[in-house]
């Protein structure tokens, strides 16, 4: 990515669709990711799958071999890096992106926090570890319950305070509940929403209607809508192009993130959400990607 840091202030569509950035050629395409102003590219590769107690299939690699994988999907226009506090990933973004332009490239991160204290540790950790001065968009994770807004209300005002100083750029939360994706709409100290959604309802605590309506609320509210689980850490692998390229072409949706584990697998869905971008210019059918 090569748009300043920031991007256009208050973005979004006034005809409530996905407007993609057409600067480049090549690669997935970029997108201003609702009000946080951030243009962000439609394909992130995330760094968590199967992630618990800070460890994730990515990070059991070396730090210089996701390094590589993080690296080539940058090169691919694939250039949003995903990790968590419980992922293990952090000193591997930290050397991928030892090689790159900061402003290249969005990072975003997770915390569990509840309170205000345990937020500040955890983003001070966060941009200690990642070795970075801001962070572009920092997840409230987990938040899978209507009510935790209220029991982690001291976690969400530490990110508020990071932003303001800078620290972060955008707030976001990430969920896997539908009440609480629904009770989030129009909440204007949240920038983005990220949660699970396929066409196979995988991973999904309710029905794809529930969830499309949920989401086509949050982007006609000038939430950012990002996606995660279109793999469904694997489980979903035998139609991963099908998949990802219908998350891709959901009017309502801005940015897919999918967990990728390989140089192969970077490949393939760089080249799946390019074909997607010329079919949507030339109206012909994308490619599908070769998953096997």
């Amino acid at each position: 990515m090569t748009d300043p840091q920031g991007g256009p202030a208050g973005g979004g569509s006034p005809s409530g669709r996905v407007r993609e950035n057409s600067s480049t050629e090549a690669g997935p395409g970029s997108v201003v990711l609702g009000r946080s102003g951030l243009l962000f590219p439609r394909l992130g590769i995330g760094t968590g799958t199967s992630g618990f107690e800070c460890q994730s299939r990515q990070s059991k690699q070396r730090p210089a071999d996701l390094s590589r994988i993080l690296l080539a999907a940058h090169e691919l226009g694939v250039s949003w890096w995903d990790s968590s506090d419980d992922y293990g990933t952090h000193p591997h973004l930290a050397t991928a992106l030892g090689a790159v332009e900061r402003e290249s490239v969005r990072v975003s991160t997770k915390t569990h926090a509840r309170t205000a204290d345990q937020a500040r540790r955890s983003i001070a950790l966060a941009l200690e570890e990642l070795r970075v001065s801001y962070i572009d968009l920092f997840f409230l994770h987990d938040l899978d319950a209507p009510g935790e807004f209220e029991g982690r209300s001291g976690a969400l005002e530490s990110l508020q305070e990071a932003k303001a100083r800078g620290l972060v750029r955008a707030i976001g939360i990430s969920t896997h509940n539908i009440d609480t994706l629904e009770a989030s709409v129009g909440r204007p100290e949240i920038d983005v929403v990220m949660t699970n959604f396929n066409r196979f309802e995988d991973h999904m605590d309710a029905g794809l209607r529930d969830y499309t309506r949920a989401l086509e609320a949050h982007h006609a509210a000038g939430t950012g809508v990002a996606v995660m689980k279109a793999v469904g850490e694997g489980r979903l692998a035998h139609v991963a192009a099908e998949s990802i390229g219908w998350n891709l072409e959901r009017p309502f949706i801005h940015c897919v993130l999918v967990g990728m584990e390989s140089l192969a697998e970077v490949h393939a869905n760089a080249r799946l959400a390019a074909g997607i971008r010329r079919s949507r210019a030339t109206g012909d059918r994308p490619p599908e990607a070769d998953q096997g």
